[in-house]
């Protein structure tokens, strides 16, 4: 049977239906995956059991692999993995062995974000694969942020049209200060990027909100206050939306993001169950805005 792509009972999102993951993926394959993927947002794959190389190797069906978090940012400590995974390949997990954790982000929540939104080049799309998942707890959310966008009233998306953000990297998603990183005290001087917050896909040329995340951001060439006002009102423009769709992990669920065209969070879960997860990431390019063409 031909695989199929399905979309889910959410505003975004689709199942794909029938493909198993492990072998070649035909060029015809390819490109329909990938419009699938600029059309919808956000794939789901389920009952897939892939090796840390195949998964590697489908996610490059999407597009150039990027270095994970760790390496991007240099953390001085290491990354706490096990030096069996490759360094494609990112551990997401609460679990600890000897003490010590095996990947990153623990079972706290992680707050709406883009991944590396703080880098001059923010990923184009992520891949998690499920392999261990709590029995309540941890489900992954993401916001259409085009869909943010159009439903933005007249007078906040005037007030942002042109105008970028500068994004901190010195917080987590979750809250924590990273090692490498000062407390930041003035926003307006963090060591991030800046970047438009109205962005257009490269792809698709939809125009996006990109807010990145909201901790430590700054709308660049205003008063402090000024920003963090317009700011808290982009941010409740953003939560009230229904835009969302909100995965229930079971083991053996891939999905795939177009980290350019939607935010995700995740819920905290119990630490006494296991987690564990692996992640790819999609090679991205400098936002750019149709104001700047």
């Amino acid at each position: 049977m031909p695989y199929q792509v399905s979309p889910l009972k959410a505003p975004i999102g689709a199942e794909v239906l029938n493909l198993k993951l492990q072998g070649e993926i035909g060029d015809e394959d390819r490109s329909t995956l990938r419009q699938a993927w600029f059309e919808h947002k956000v794939l789901l794959f389920r009952g897939q059991t892939l090796t840390f190389q195949q998964q590697i190797s489908f996610t490059q069906v999407f597009g150039e692999l990027e270095a994970p978090v760790m390496h991007l940012l240099k953390y001085s400590d290491g990354t706490g993995q096990k030096s069996s995974v490759p360094p494609e390949i990112t551990i997401v997990s609460n679990i600890k062995e000897n003490g010590k954790a095996i990947g990153q982000l623990g079972h706290g929540e992680a707050y709406w974000h883009s991944d590396s939104n703080f880098i001059e080049e923010p990923p184009a799309g992520a891949m998690l694969h499920g392999i261990e998942t709590p029995p309540k707890g941890g489900n992954t959310s993401f916001i259409d942020m085009v869909s943010v966008l159009e439903t933005l009233p007249p007078d906040l998306r005037a007030a942002i049209e042109g105008r970028y953000c500068k994004h901190d990297p010195s917080l987590s998603s979750t809250g924590q200060k990273r090692k490498d990183y000062d407390e930041v005290t003035d926003v307006s001087k963090s060591l991030g990027p800046e970047h438009p917050l109205i962005r257009t896909h490269p792809v698709t040329k939809q125009q996006i909100l990109f807010l990145g995340r909201r901790a430590n951001a700054y709308i660049v060439g205003l008063p402090i206050d000024e920003s963090e006002d317009l700011l808290d009102k982009l941010w409740a423009h953003t939560m009230a939306q229904n835009c969302v769709y909100e995965h229930v992990w079971q083991p053996g669920d891939i999905l795939l993001w177009d980290n350019r065209a939607v935010m995700h969070r995740r819920d905290s879960f119990d630490d006494s169950h296991r987690r564990l997860m692996h992640k790819t990431v999609l090679k991205g390019d400098k936002p750019f805005s149709a104001y700047d063409a």
